[in-house]
């Protein structure tokens, strides 16, 4: 162990020195040079003009947010709070909360007063006594639980969900761990149904975004082709994410975590697990982003996507950059998988680590990109694809999981526990979510052959500030 452990020094010590010899790298807003083909559209708000929902379904509501003083948390009180919604922070440290709190108005100083009235509750995420006390104490409308990491937590309660159903509280999360929702889902699907209490599980950026721009692409290639099945279809996820992305100590043991896990990815309809972060391809993240190496990671989408629709082919892809990142990735996925899932360990490491990540994110930036690309084996003539580009993933996942909140107050997602795909099967439910989520995006797009797409049958309409590329810019 003590041997692992100078490794694990000796490599982020060398990733640190590297860090020094970089430029300090600025925040793209966009290409200047990008080819004439290129429009822009505009969205006056934040309501897609064929569903009902939209961000006024979130003024005045009261929500609490479950780890709400954590980098994702905290993401999500601060959107929700620009939206107008009335948010209570859970957690077990209030001076967290307060060292959180003041963060945020540093960043957003334009919502100081509003940040000011966010409150603080004492809270044990795996006591549905606990949770069913906070939510007795007031009239709640929403509850969102962030508080990861979800890796490995199959056996522990989850006191949120419980607790929620139990008082009949709408309930989101951001799980990022297949057989953790799974559990989730088996064990309070029939439960959510009975008290009418509807449950998005698994939203945010990756997956959430994710999962909706797969399943409209899917339905657009099946409607193309009559005699496809989902079994012919191909579903290709790609994600990238400049240095750490912004990520608190959380986000960086749930990366460790996963490094623990071979890579699923479906082949022909059977589950195929490989090596993370091994073999890289170069994939285009459209023009402001580019290309970027990406190599197979353990991403809940994979699973999620094939067992909802039944798609045979089925695979997720990730890379960072600097590029050494991704060769720490990939040495760090070498290591015993006893040590990368010992959540002990990882904390610690994460929390030894992130002075060395806060200087690389300082050179990288921390640009979030994603890239759906969905095609046919039985008629290869057939191909979907869309993009999403943000500058910073903090705000990003805010702003996602957002999305998804709003959904869920306009009254749009059935009872139950459902992951994004089943939760928002509406095509212009799924449709005016990816619209909202994408109000910070830089970069959207679509791309099709052999198929009637447009962008805004994927993102809806297009406000100013974002840059919507055709086939033709790819």
């Amino acid at each position: 162990m003590e041997t692992l452990w100078r490794l694990i020094v000796v490599l982020l010590s060398l990733v640190g020195g590297r860090a020094l010899h970089l430029t300090p790298k600025a925040i793209p807003r966009g290409n200047p040079n990008r080819r004439q083909s290129s429009v822009r559209l505009r969205r006056e708000n934040g309501t897609f003009s064929a569903s009902e929902i939209g961000f006024d379904s979130l003024k005045d509501k009261k929500i609490l947010v479950v780890g709400g003083s954590g980098r994702v948390g905290g993401s999500v009180a601060t959107q929700l709070v620009k939206r107008g919604a009335v948010v209570t922070v859970g957690g077990t440290q209030r001076q967290n909360y307060e060292t959180s709190r003041h963060r945020w108005q540093t960043l957003f100083d334009d919502h100081w007063n509003e940040i000011a009235k966010i409150s603080f509750v004492s809270i044990d995420r795996e006591s549905a006594a606990s949770v069913t006390k906070v939510l007795e104490s007031q009239d709640f409308d929403l509850v969102v639980h962030t508080a990861g990491p979800f890796q490995g937590k199959v056996g522990i309660p989850n006191g949120v969900i419980e607790g929620c159903i139990a008082k009949a509280v709408p309930y989101v999360d951001v799980c990022d761990d297949y057989c953790t929702a799974l559990a989730a889902k088996s064990k309070f699907m029939d439960k959510a149904k009975n008290q009418g209490v509807s449950c998005i599980i698994s939203t945010g950026c990756w997956p959430g975004v994710s999962s909706l721009m797969a399943s409209l692409l899917i339905r657009r290639v099946l409607q193309a082709d009559k005699t496809l099945e989902p079994k012919d279809i191909n579903v290709d996820f790609s994600f990238f994410t400049a240095g750490s992305g912004g990520a608190g100590a959380t986000l960086l043991v749930a990366t460790f975590l996963i490094l623990a896990e071979k890579a699923l990815t479906i082949r022909n309809g059977r589950r195929t697990p490989v090596g993370a972060m091994k073999e890289y391809s170069a994939v285009n993240f459209g023009n402001v982003v580019g290309k970027k190496p990406v190599a197979h990671l353990n991403l809940l989408e994979t699973a999620s996507i094939h067992e909802v629709f039944g798609v045979g082919n089925v695979q997720a892809l990730f890379g960072t950059s600097p590029g050494f990142w991704n060769t720490l990735l990939g040495l760090m996925a070498q290591l015993p998988s006893s040590l990368l899932a010992n959540e002990d360990i990882m904390t610690k490491l994460a929390v030894f680590s992130l002075p060395i990540v806060r200087v690389v994110d300082f050179f990288a930036g921390a640009t979030n990109a994603m890239r759906c690309d969905v095609t046919s084996t039985k008629n290869p003539e057939l191909k979907a694809s869309a993009i999403y580009a943000h500058e910073n993933l903090e705000p990003c996942v805010g702003e996602c999981v957002v999305a998804f909140c709003a959904a869920v107050l306009s009254g749009k997602v059935p009872p139950g526990v459902n992951f994004p795909e089943e939760a928002l099967a509406n095509e212009d439910d799924a449709v005016a979510v990816l619209s909202l989520a994408s109000i910070g995006a830089h970069t959207i797009s679509t791309e099709a052959t052999g198929i009637d797409l447009r962008s805004e049958d994927i993102w809806g309409p297009i406000r100013p500030k974002v840059t919507v590329l055709s086939s033709e810019s790819y």
